[in-house]
């Protein structure tokens, strides 16, 4: 064969070749268009559903462990003087009742006296009235004076008992000295007086502070971006760092509606029993609201 055959051979065949591809090719395009046309996989759908019902940020206060302060007594000098003794240290626990320190006081000593005084003149008065009665019986004095000797009576007793119950307040011993004495069983938690000191009664601090643990509060900070995260009554979780592994339940019971003006953070408060007295004021704690509803 010559070469002008053997070339218009070899184009037929290139010819019917391009012919069957295209036919193959327009008999297979209608199925893939429709398989790049069908939906996404149910699990792109499943994914955006499961984004939209994030639950919500989990809200964690700071706080601290606090006296209960329906439970906490302030224990004030009446008058001034000089402190002679001091029966306390701070920490201790105390009975109700219990000397907690002995004072010295000019003023102390003056009532003393007044009361010694006030008991001499019931006793005369008493005796004048006894006399007075007796010559009136016998005929010997006028209704008048029995009357004056009974008022003078009357005076003497209401100054004797008026003596008597303020001795009774301050807590009397003798010399001029009286006693501090605990109010409420509980621990001292606060003590700003020594042996020596000498004071003012009207510029005198609290001498002590004792309070009862029975039960204690947990003071939670809120800052002001969160103050509409919480309510009274919602159900929290608090840990402490001293017993981390032993996380309390309680509920918020009151929301303290100022905001502290340099930290800008507003106080809530949850009331915890305390058996054991495990719980101590001034321990840092962690409060986890736990609902959002009140109850």
């Amino acid at each position: 064969m010559n070469l002008p055959n053997q070339f218009h051979h070899r184009k037929n065949a290139l010819a019917f070749t391009a012919v069957l591809g295209l036919l193959f090719f327009t008999a297979c395009t209608p199925s893939d268009a429709d398989a790049l046309n069908e939906p996404a996989p149910q699990v792109v759908v499943t994914a955006s559903k499961t984004s939209a019902e994030a639950a919500p940020e989990e809200l964690v206060l700071s706080g601290e462990i606090a006296a209960d302060a329906n439970r906490t007594a302030r224990v004030f000098p009446r008058v001034g003087g000089q402190v002679l003794r001091v029966g306390v240290d701070l920490g201790d626990e105390v009975k109700q009742g219990q000397t907690l320190a002995v004072l010295r006081s000019r003023e102390i000593a003056e009532l003393q006296n007044q009361s010694t005084a006030g008991t001499a003149d019931l006793a005369v008065a008493r005796k004048n009235l006894a006399v007075a009665e007796e010559l009136f019986q016998n005929g010997l004095a006028a209704g008048q004076d029995v009357f004056k000797a009974r008022a003078e009576l009357a005076r003497a007793t209401g100054t004797a008992t008026r003596n008597h119950r303020q001795l009774d307040t301050y807590g009397m011993a003798q010399g001029g000295q009286y006693e501090l004495k605990a109010p409420v069983a509980g621990y001292v938690i606060e003590k700003n007086v020594v042996t020596g000191l000498r004071f003012n009664a009207t510029d005198m601090p609290a001498a002590f502070i004792v309070a009862n643990l029975d039960s204690v509060w947990v003071m939670a900070n809120v800052f002001e971006s969160d103050l509409t995260k919480v309510h009274r009554g919602q159900a929290v979780e608090i840990t402490t760092l001293s017993y981390p592994d032993q996380p309390l339940q309680g509920r918020i019971d009151q929301l303290f509606h100022v905001l502290d003006h340099d930290s800008k953070v507003m106080k809530v408060r949850c009331t915890l029993p305390n058996p054991g007295h495990l719980l101590k004021p001034g321990m840092h704690a962690q409060v986890r609201v736990l609902a959002a509803s009140t109850k």
